[in-house]
Formats: structure tokens, C-alpha cells, sequence
């Protein structure tokens, strides 16, 4: 049964600033970004603490895709390593793609809800109790025709949420150019 995370956010303005790690890669951002998809980003980019991973350092990749259409911007603290170094990744999807809403109702049947913003309700799902088990909690929802999903590491749980609420207050951005 779905428990309501509460989660007070007094501390987020609506902004239309993504967080600046992302601003170097704006333009080509919104150039791969598929035709009819509008894409939320943070603010900002916030981690636990202790942590050595500075904002600055983070490698910014996208992943758009058209069948189905979606589009993927990751974050990792590295450029290239035997190890994994996947921080984390915010996704869109149109709300009429079936495995979006495949994955959102698993989200909903078997995640916890808070309210992101008016009536905006996300869904978490806690990687660690997963079957099978995962490193990566994940969060969705559903906005202006999109369904929205982040993923981080599970340790990173609050501030994904925080991210949550600050990407469905931003306002959407779609694709320039050509």
C-alpha cells in the first residue's frame, strides 16, 4: 500500500533557470530534444553530504530517442572509467507512449506519492526494495501531456525528491533550432 511522503517546499520558486551545470550544454540540448517533447530540469543539483562530487565536474550527456519517442539527460562524475560513474538522469516521455505509462502505473501500484506542486502527484519507487534489487530509486510523473522520471542513486533519495519538485515548478523548454 502507498504511503504519502510529505515534503515541504517553501524553499523552491518557480524559476526558468535549469541548474548551472546544464547551462554550457543548453543549445544542443534543445537541438537534439525531439519535436513535441518539453523538457524540466532542476535548479540546481543537490547531493548528500559528505560528498567529493563537485557540481562543476559533472559530465552532462543526452540520449535522445524516436521510437518511442524520449529524451534522456544523464549526469556522470566521469568521462570515462571501468567503473560506473552514472549519477543520475532525468527523462521525458510522451504521456501516450506505452511503456511510459507502463512503467508510471508500476510506479503508482507499487511507489509511494507525494504532491509535487498543486495537484501534481510523483510517485517513488525505492531502488533498495525492488525485486530484484536496485542501487537506483526512480520517480515519475505526469504533467502538461508529459510523464517525467528521475533516477539516482538510492542514498540520494531526499534530493531526488527536491529535484522532483523543483523540475515540475520550472517551466518546460522544447526544441530550437534545426
Amino acid at each position: 500500500m502507498p504511503v504519502i511522503l510529505t515534503l515541504i517546499s517553501s524553499g523552491f520558486k518557480a524559476s526558468a533557470n535549469p541548474a548551472a551545470v546544464f547551462i554550457p550544454h543548453m543549445e544542443d540540448i534543445q537541438k537534439n530534444l525531439p519535436v513535441g517533447l518539453a523538457m524540466r530540469l532542476p535548479d540546481r543539483i543537490p547531493l548528500s553530504e559528505p560528498s567529493d562530487i563537485q557540481e562543476d565536474k559533472l559530465v552532462v550527456r543526452f540520449f535522445p530517442s524516436s521510437n518511442p519517442q524520449s529524451f534522456t539527460v544523464s549526469l556522470f562524475t566521469c568521462d570515462r572509467s571501468p567503473y560506473p560513474c552514472l549519477l543520475g538522469s532525468f527523462m521525458v516521455d510522451r504521456s501516450t507512449s506505452v511503456s511510459a505509462q507502463r512503467e508510471l502505473q508500476r510506479h503508482q501500484d507499487l511507489g509511494d506519492y507525494l504532491t509535487l506542486d498543486q495537484n501534481i502527484k510523483g510517485y517513488l519507487l525505492e531502488g533498495p526494495q525492488q525485486n530484484p534489487y536496485s542501487a537506483f530509486s526512480t520517480f515519475m510523473w505526469q504533467q502538461n501531456g508529459m510523464i517525467y522520471s528521475l533516477s539516482f542513486p538510492a542514498i540520494e533519495q531526499q534530493n531526488m525528491l527536491n529535484m522532483a519538485v523543483s523540475m515540475a515548478q520550472q517551466r518546460p523548454f522544447y526544441r530550437r533550432g534545426n
